[in-house]
């Protein structure tokens, strides 16, 4: 898949409790049975979050041997597991298996939509993110789900106007948790990139800022408003955000390349000619993608 901002995001199921657990009318034996299987199920709920994927799968079938409640949960959360050892044909048979259990289940359409997706088969991931939409459209993790895949089939428009579903929600619920603060500020970088596919760059701006503004330390944001910066002539405050880029210590080759690029063009449209030139020796020293090449070794010439 792309970077960790763009992947889909999964929802992994913790089943806490089980419904009459605590009613009147159970004798002894059928609570202590009862407590016991809400035990063994949050024991696999554990070794799924702990990424112990192998032992929490062998925990999950041995649950499905047995007539537990809540059947195509399970089926679900083993399908997360499958898909943290990336095996993603096991992933998109435990989530069908769990929308044949329970049809109106929109947890068990995002997890296949998901498997469907890894597999490379947006039109039928995109089928099934659909599906789980219209059995719950409040979940913002489904229509941000559905934008990436109408992102990756150039669906841009659609695509923005399934992130400002995921963006409205997430912001409804006024989100307190680290996580939550992510997934919008991801929301919000979705959107920016698809503002900036179809050239509304002032849109892209605005979408990168206000995703910076729940996580700063956003690569994607950050790259994506300076290209939008760059695109609407502000060259200086462009040239500034690959400064900042590129203090950073966590940056790949590739990554550090396309940022010193970005800077060089920058610098060419404000006639710092010396600089833009050392910037394009960074790019050459640092990437063999031969498009970027051309452009570095054009440095400030006519393009």
């Amino acid at each position: 898949m792309k970077s960790n901002s763009s992947r889909l995001f999964k929802i992994i199921i913790s089943l806490l409790f089980i419904a009459g657990i605590t009613g009147l009318g159970f004798n002894l034996i059928a609570k202590y049975y009862q407590v016991k299987e809400i035990q063994k199920i949050q024991q696999a709920n554990n070794l799924l979050e702990q990424k112990k994927y192998a032992a929490a799968i062998a925990a999950y079938d041995s649950l499905l041997q047995t007539d537990t409640n809540q059947t195509d949960l399970l089926w679900i959360n083993r399908g997360y597991a499958w898909s943290g050892l990336k095996q993603y044909d096991e992933m998109l048979q435990s989530c069908s298996t769990a929308t044949l259990i329970e049809p109106q289940a929109p947890l068990a359409w995002n997890c296949r939509g998901e498997a469907l997706y890894y597999l490379g088969q947006p039109e039928t991931a995109l089928a099934a993110f659909k599906k789980a939409i219209a059995l719950n459209s409040q979940n913002a993790t489904f229509w941000l789900n559905q934008s990436r895949v109408l992102a990756d089939l150039q669906q841009y428009n659609q695509a923005i106007a399934a992130s400002e579903q995921a963006i409205k929600l997430l912001s409804q619920s006024q989100p307190q948790k680290d996580s939550d603060l992510r997934q919008l500020a991801i929301a919000l970088q979705q959107q920016g990139q698809n503002w900036l596919e179809i050239k509304q760059n002032k849109q892209a701006l605005n979408a990168f800022s206000r995703s910076l503004e729940y996580f700063p330390d956003d690569l994607s944001s950050q790259q994506g408003k300076g290209i939008a910066l760059y695109r609407l002539g502000l060259y200086n405050n462009a040239s500034s955000t690959f400064t900042a880029i590129l203090q950073r210590d966590d940056l790949t080759s590739e990554q550090s390349a396309i940022n010193w690029l970005y800077q060089g063009i920058s610098l060419c449209q404000t006639d710092q000619i010396t600089s833009a030139t050392q910037a394009f020796k960074q790019v050459l020293k640092l990437t063999k993608n031969p498009e970027a090449i051309a452009i570095a070794k054009a440095g400030c010439g006519i393009r």
